[in-house]
């Protein structure tokens, strides 16, 4: 099972272009069921990896769904159905991009489960709601959603990784809005961290990124300024090695906001200006508006 292992073995934008081929064979084959699967699969690996400019992958998301009008596999339309409604909301949170098919939790949700095996479905939701509510600024919520998806997801599935990452950040964040020593909270951070730098020793184009940045936020939280703007270059610069255009616009994010708060304003409005020319690559209007605001402040 290709797509199980991908996350451990290839990039994430292999991992996307491999299956979204699969796709092609499968279909041509008569294979459907096989097809929808790597349909699906390949699209959440693009979503997570910004392989693909996201305006590109709301087309190709509809494009299967119109095929899925034909081939009806319901389980293979919720699943893309989740995808769809990420990437509309991180283009313009659904203004001009969303349609009237959603996934709901009333749709995931099957209490008659072997428990055994899981719900794959109620963890991709759980996974979906976590990336957007982090990407949206809503820490609280994206709180929420992670404690739901280590409550049903097992260990070693590289999506984990990319949940820890996500709860890093957003519980990194959450700190620097207390502005007081949470102790149980760093100790919560330091195990994330080590976690990624295992993840990066088995797969470094996938995580060598995700561990710097969240680094270079935990030294700069701790006043380890030399440090935090060695990490942030780093964690900038192997997003853009490997294709990660988003987490670099993240990275620079990151770093616009650590040096406005250090009151060095020049390097802030570069970072923030290199933010959002990732965004903008990426596809995301919300990004985009929200360092736009960011630059307006500094001007």
């Amino acid at each position: 099972n290709y797509y199980m292992g991908a996350g451990h073995l290839d990039s994430y934008q292999l991992g996307a272009n491999q299956l979204r081929k699969a796709f092609s064979s499968g279909l041509s084959s008569g294979n459907s069921n096989t097809a929808f699967y790597c349909a699906g699969h390949g699209t959440h690996f693009s979503t997570i990896s910004a392989e693909t400019d996201l305006p590109s992958l709301l087309l190709q998301i509809d494009y299967y769904l119109r095929l899925l009008e034909i081939y009806k596999s319901e389980m293979a339309k919720k699943f893309i159905l989740c995808y769809r409604e990420t990437v509309s909301t991180l283009i313009d949170r659904g203004q001009t991009t969303a349609i009237d098919a959603k996934l709901s939790y009333t749709d995931v949700s099957d209490p008659g489960r072997d428990p055994g095996t899981g719900n794959k479905l109620l963890e991709m939701f759980y996974f979906h709601q976590v990336f957007r509510n982090y990407w949206l600024g809503y820490s609280e919520r994206c709180h929420h959603y992670v404690q739901k998806c280590f409550a049903i997801s097992k260990p070693g599935h590289f999506f984990i990784y990319v949940i820890k990452f996500y709860h890093g950040l957003n519980t990194l964040d959450m700190m620097k809005k207390k502005k007081t020593k949470n102790y149980s909270k760093s100790a919560e951070v330091d195990g994330i961290i080590a976690s990624m730098r295992v993840a990066a020793s088995h797969a470094e184009s996938n995580f060598r990124n995700k561990l710097e940045l969240l680094e270079a936020e935990q030294r700069g939280l701790n006043n380890f300024h030399h440090d935090a703007m060695i990490f942030y270059k780093a964690a900038i610069e192997s997003a853009r090695k490997n294709k990660f255009i988003h987490e670099q616009g993240l990275a620079c994010e990151k770093a616009g906001f650590y040096c406005k708060r250090m009151k060095y304003n020049e390097k802030s409005l570069m970072y923030f200006n290199q933010a959002r020319e990732c965004y903008e690559k990426w596809g995301s209007s919300v990004k985009v508006d929200f360092i736009q605001k960011e630059l307006s402040k500094l001007m």
